[in-house]
């Protein structure tokens, strides 16, 4: 039996849920996506037994932001095990590290169920280890392996229930997928608090928001100018971080509109033509999760390593600084350029460089490369006016627009999480790129929905 084979084993004997016997209609599907993401939020407010502080894992604010998670919280893994699996076996397919089909639906189930069981390993071996660290050093009751486990048990539960949450909307009770949903919800949550929060929540980083802090300094005739830029606090809602967030979500979606169309005909359909979109930021915002989720994991293993060996520790903690702007005890705002310009450069080449190779690598991995596409375009019997249909003359046309999109939207969407990190950007600035991003395909899907309600002919047509 092959590892594929186990995985998919494995996947196949969990708990699952059942696809619906008739489609729901738009109003069940947002009801189910409304529960599914009720129910992340509260295990996102619930927090773990045993554990008394989740502060001795440092600041996983990014990593927060990307997997959906909210340290000290049942909600502690989020989807973090969900999006990991799913990037290995992505990579794996794409690669041909794997040899599995995707085209058929057998070969399709047998990478979901594989999927599946990759995530659930990575939800144990993930629980066990934060059940170790979040109880080191804890004054609870009761002997620290057995809070350990504790922990772990209770992660193991929570995560695996958003597993089942993500995968009951994936198949069919509600829209979209959990994994976009609960990473919409975590941003916005994190943005909504930053604008109105009223109290101080110091083991999620979250502070008093803007707009109450602005009527506090009114009313007590305080200094208006201190919130213009936050030069003393670590967490503090400002100006500048206002409008750069307003600013950045107009910029986003103005982005993310951009196609470059190329001109094909169909054999089927000829004398008609049409174009092919291909989106200006090519990569979305998947560079961006790259670097996040790599610096993220060398802080993770850094706290996790200084209970075991402090030289290992030592050298991650020194790698993890290059990932990591602005520093502890330095104000998140554009006043922590002044206090540490050097690491802003070193973060800001960091960050852009790597954003670009993971971008790149991403195109050739994720079937996005030129051949690839060429040779879906010839097997959907689709030309391009004036050319033969011909595979590599295909191909060396589409390089000359994939190759560059990849570049520049991979510099384009590291520039603009660099620039919103410096700037103090609520939510972070890879949080505004997924939130964006998500948004505006739930506004597709659900014009899509109400369009084929409204008109039954279309589901006809398109085959539903």
């Amino acid at each position: 039996m092959s590892f594929t084979d186990f995985l998919a084993s494995l996947g196949q004997y969990l708990p699952a849920v059942a696809k619906p016997t008739q489609k729901p209609n738009l109003s069940q599907k947002l009801m189910w996506s409304i529960i599914a993401v009720v129910i992340y939020l509260v295990m996102a407010s619930v927090p773990l037994y045993g554990v008394t502080s989740s502060s001795i894992l440092g600041n996983f604010l990014q990593e927060e932001v990307i997997f959906a998670s909210t340290a000290g919280t049942l909600a502690q893994l989020g989807i973090g095990p969900i999006i990991t699996a799913g990037l290995i076996m992505q990579i794996l397919v794409g690669s041909k590290l794997l040899n599995i089909d995707l085209n058929t639906e057998e070969s399709k189930a047998k990478f979901t169920e594989a999927q599946k069981g990759l995530a659930f390993l990575f939800i144990l071996v993930e629980s066990f280890l934060f059940g170790y660290v979040l109880t080191r050093g804890g004054s609870s009751a009761g002997s620290p392996l057995d809070l350990g486990l504790i922990v772990a048990g209770q992660l193991v539960l929570a995560t695996f229930i958003i597993l089942l949450l993500d995968e009951m909307i994936q198949k069919g009770w509600g829209l979209g997928s959990g994994v976009s949903l609960f990473i919409l919800a975590g941003v916005m949550k994190i943005i909504f608090w930053y604008m109105f929060g009223v109290v101080t929540v110091s083991s999620q980083d979250l502070p008093v928001g803007f707009f109450p802090n602005l009527i506090s300094i009114l009313v007590s005739h305080g200094n208006v100018l201190s919130i213009v830029v936050n030069t003393t606090k670590v967490f503090e809602p400002d100006l500048v971080g206002l409008i750069t967030t307003i600013s950045l979500i107009i910029l986003i979606v103005y982005l993310t509109s951009i196609n470059i169309q190329i001109p094909v005909t169909s054999q089927k359909l000829r004398g008609i033509r049409r174009t092919i979109p291909l989106n200006f930021l090519y990569v979305s915002s998947i560079p961006v999760i790259f670097v996040s989720v790599l610096g993220a994991d060398i802080q993770l293993f850094s706290s996790m390593a200084s209970y075991v060996s402090p030289s290992v520790s030592g050298i991650l903690s020194a790698i993890e600084s290059a990932f990591i702007y602005p520093p502890a005890n330095i104000p998140h705002s554009v006043y922590a350029v002044i206090l540490d310009p050097l690491g802003a450069v070193e973060y800001s080449i960091v960050f852009i460089v790597l954003g670009i190779l993971f971008g790149l690598v991403w195109v050739e991995v994720a079937g996005l490369d030129p051949a690839t596409q060429a040779k879906n375009l010839v097997e959907a019997g689709i030309e391009i006016p004036g050319m033969r249909s011909n595979t590599k003359i295909i191909e060396g046309l589409l390089a000359k627009y994939i190759y560059p999109l990849a570049f520049f939207s991979s510099v384009i969407v590291s520039v603009i999480a660099v620039g919103a990190t410096i700037l103090g950007v609520y939510g972070t600035g890879v949080g505004i790129l997924l939130a964006v991003t998500i948004a505006m395909q739930y506004y597709s899907l659900l014009a899509y929905e109400r369009s084929l309600e409204m008109y039954p002919l279309l589901k006809r047509i398109v085959g539903e």
